[in-house]
């Protein structure tokens, strides 16, 4: 029994060592991948803009003098710098959310005991589920990123004259968040047409349906159109599969482990009457 409960906490120390190791190849990944996507956002962003500017809204643009259209084309690439920055700096190495997880999951305890609690100086293991967690927060704060960025870039084309001046801006939001459905009409990559109803400038009971298109970046276009973003993001998901294999595996060895424990417990208390 001592041996088979020796050789199971072995394999449990080995696997949580493939997990430190493919965790640090992860951080890796995303660093380079946030940076080429910072690159292919900036990109898409200019290539979305210049679209909706010459072809969509060729006249409102012609309107402008030349003075703003720099401004416009400036505004635009200090968005997408921004952007950039942002999401290098997203990036916290897995070891340090485990640290955080652990002090806030302590911190509700302690709103739920009303005790004082002292944080542990030592984090808990890094488990597959802890990584995923945190391959998914950054997978998600992407997507948000990308919202904002839209909103954004929509907000700016409107104060130039590229969008409907009229226009809530609450409209500008459900664009920049909006998915690609049936609701939408097919068009350039990042950018979304949707239908609106407006109400007529010289009757207020009359409404009309004006089709907007605005700037809408999609993570999935991003990717398909920068060979290098999805090289990259062939890598994460090659680690991602890694990752599956040894959760599976270590969510083994945890449950063999228990079993003997909860075999030892048995027999410990059992006693005959």
């Amino acid at each position: 029994m001592a041996g088979s409960i020796n050789r199971i906490e072995q394999d449990i120390a080995t696997l949580e060592e493939a997990i430190a190791k493919i965790a640090q190849e992860f951080y890796q990944a995303y660093e380079v991948y946030l940076m080429a996507l910072g690159q292919g956002v900036r990109q898409q962003l200019i290539l979305a803009s210049y679209h909706l500017c010459t072809q969509t809204y060729p006249e409102a643009f012609l309107e402008l003098s030349v003075s703003e259209r720099q401004r416009l084309q400036k505004g635009l690439r200090n968005l997408a710098q921004q952007m950039q920055m942002a999401l290098c700096q997203s990036l916290q190495i897995p070891a340090a959310f485990a640290v955080q997880d652990l002090e806030e999951e302590e911190e509700e305890e302690e709103l739920e005991t009303d005790t004082a609690l002292e944080v542990s100086p030592i984090p808990k293991p890094l488990t597959p589920e802890r990584l995923l967690a945190w391959q998914e927060r950054i997978e998600a704060g992407i997507i948000k990123m990308l919202k904002l960025l839209s909103k954004d870039a929509n907000l700016l084309l409107q104060r130039f004259g590229m969008l409907p001046k009229k226009l809530p801006e609450a409209i500008l939001e459900v664009a920049s968040k909006a998915e690609a459905s049936s609701e939408g009409v097919a068009g350039p990559p990042n950018l979304l047409q949707i239908m609106i109803e407006t109400e007529d400038d010289d009757d207020s009971q009359t409404s009309m349906v004006t089709r907007l298109t605005a700037v809408h970046l999609r993570l999935g276009e991003i990717e398909f159109a920068d060979a290098n973003v999805m090289a990259r993001r062939h890598q994460l998901r090659h680690l991602l599969g890694q990752l599956s294999s040894i959760r599976r595996d270590y969510q083994k060895k945890l449950r063999q482990r228990a079993v003997i424990q909860a075999e030892s417990a048995w027999r410990a208390s059992w006693y005959e009457d």
